[in-house]
């Protein structure tokens, strides 16, 4: 690595940093202006997440479907093709696990359920994923319309498979019926509570990680996104990547859904998406598509939202306020030109230097 890519490198850091730094300063200064008890509710929105062992296991149980979606995400993000449909996979793929495992039975152990369920999730988020990019390669579709649209879809489907097929009657709210014993994951880690998805989402980062950067699949990936034109001189198919691509994504957000599913709930009884799909590409952006860097940007966001319940229950403060913050976030991270002077200047230096000492030597 050079000395341009060391700081190039460098100022990307940087940058996000800078970005995270600014907008929790921004977060602490909405709260000083609208609440009437400021310094207390300063207090409970940096300090409220780490409270209490539970409260820092729920920080981590949300940070795990983030951390997945965002995986999931980091696909879409390598080959420029912002597929959102990660946001009704996960509630679909949920769905589904929930269905197959009610059509199996109780009668299965765990050591054969649960690889059959996340395959499930895994085939669900493929099928899926293949719309809108099906829709893209063949038509020219645009990618980001299908999947939003998509998602409507597959929320009224979810809902479907609820009413007429899972749907357990002697209850007065609209559930499934339980789902067996042997696909519900235990909790962890004691009094932290955090439940056992966590070693999945860690698994999905270290097999995330590999492939962009220890495989040909990887490489190909991410040098389509970053110039599909060169990659097409060099003999690659950036359609036939970009396609696999999104089709990985999907699978991830599958297994995402189903984790979350078995993880977290005994009935199927969602009605509407949970946003983790959306959630998920705000953590690619905050990592830049580095799946190595997901786990910290999905803590960061889940540290924001669990800090925001606190202050909105003990305190006067709409957790709305937190969607400000994000909109924060994704434009100082997303924007190209933040510190890019610095960061040229910093370039346009060690280019002088380096020349300088090249003259010396020839001298």
């Amino acid at each position: 690595m050079n000395k341009t890519q060391k700081i190039e490198s460098m100022m990307e850091v940087v940058r996000i940093l800078a970005g995270l730094v600014i907008a929790y300063a921004i977060a602490l200064a909405i709260l000083f202006a609208i609440s009437e008890d400021p310094i207390y509710i300063v207090q409970q929105f940096i300090l409220g997440p780490f409270s209490s062992p539970r409260r820092i296991g729920t920080v981590i149980n949300l940070a795990i479907p983030f951390t997945i979606c965002g995986l999931s995400m980091c696909f879409m993000y390598a080959v420029n093709k912002f597929n959102l449909v990660g946001e009704g996979i996960f509630m679909l793929s949920a769905c589904m696990v929930t269905w197959v495992s009610l059509l199996l039975g109780p009668g299965l152990p765990s050591v054969v359920m649960l690889p059959i369920m996340f395959i499930v999730a895994i085939l669900t988020g493929i099928v899926v994923s293949f719309i809108p990019a099906i829709m893209d390669r063949k038509f020219n579709a645009n990618v980001v319309v299908v999947s939003l649209m998509l998602n409507s879809v597959i929320q009224s489907l979810a809902t479907w498979i609820l009413r007429y097929q899972v749907r357990d009657s002697s209850i007065s709210y609209l559930g499934s019926r339980e789902i067996p014993e042997s696909i519900q994951l235990p909790k962890i880690l004691g009094s932290f509570r955090v439940q056992s998805g966590l070693i999945v989402a860690i698994i999905c980062v270290i097999v995330v990680a590999i492939l962009f950067y220890k495989t040909a699949f990887g490489w190909k990936m991410r040098l389509v996104g970053a110039n599909p034109r060169f990659a097409t001189a060099v003999g690659l198919s950036s359609i036939s990547i970009s396609f696999i691509a999104q089709l990985a994504g999907g699978a991830f957000a599958g297994i995402a859904g189903a984790t979350e599913m078995m993880c977290n709930y005994t009935r199927f009884q969602w009605t509407v998406t949970t946003q983790h799909g959306f959630d998920g590409l705000l953590v690619a952006v905050l990592a830049k598509k580095n799946p190595v860097l997901v786990p910290i940007g999905a803590l960061f966001l889940a540290y924001i939202r669990i800090g925001a319940d606190v202050v909105n229950t003990s305190g006067d403060i709409p957790t709305e306020f937190v969607t400000v913050i994000q909109g924060i976030i994704i434009l100082l991270v997303a924007a190209e030109s933040f510190l890019s002077g610095t960061k040229n200047k910093l370039i346009f230096k060690a280019a002088e230097k380096e020349e300088k000492e090249k003259e010396a030597k020839a001298a």
